[in-house]
């Protein structure tokens, strides 16, 4: 026999915005660091990293911005056409590729 969820289940008004107020924290943290390493402001984007580290919640600010990143391209793949599975997975190449160039113009660069 499934179980069924009744109301019980739910978490009271006080407890579930309790934990809404986790989750919209993570992914303002997450925005905050996106937009630190656009701007390129290396001092804020350390004091950032280090808050988030110290508060024990690196990986969920690493899986709000990773939601953030799948909603972006899943916006642009409608604005702009395309397949964003394809996408990543030209990106992917691309990534390794560039990391292979790089191994090996270290390898047989400067000595």
């Amino acid at each position: 026999m499934a179980a069924t969820h009744t109301p019980d289940d739910l978490p009271s008004p006080d407890d579930f915005r309790r934990k809404m107020a986790h989750v919209d924290r993570e992914f303002a943290d997450a925005r905050r660091y996106l937009s630190a390493l656009c701007a390129e402001d290396n001092e804020g984007l350390y004091a950032l990293m280090a808050e988030i580290y110290r508060s024990g919640r690196a990986m969920k600010v690493l899986a709000a911005m990773a939601v953030q990143a799948l909603d972006f391209a899943e916006l642009s793949a409608d604005r702009l056409g395309g397949d964003v599975q394809q996408w990543l997975h030209e990106s992917v190449m691309a990534q390794d590729t560039a990391e292979n160039d790089r191994d090996q113009s270290e390898l047989g660069g400067e000595g």
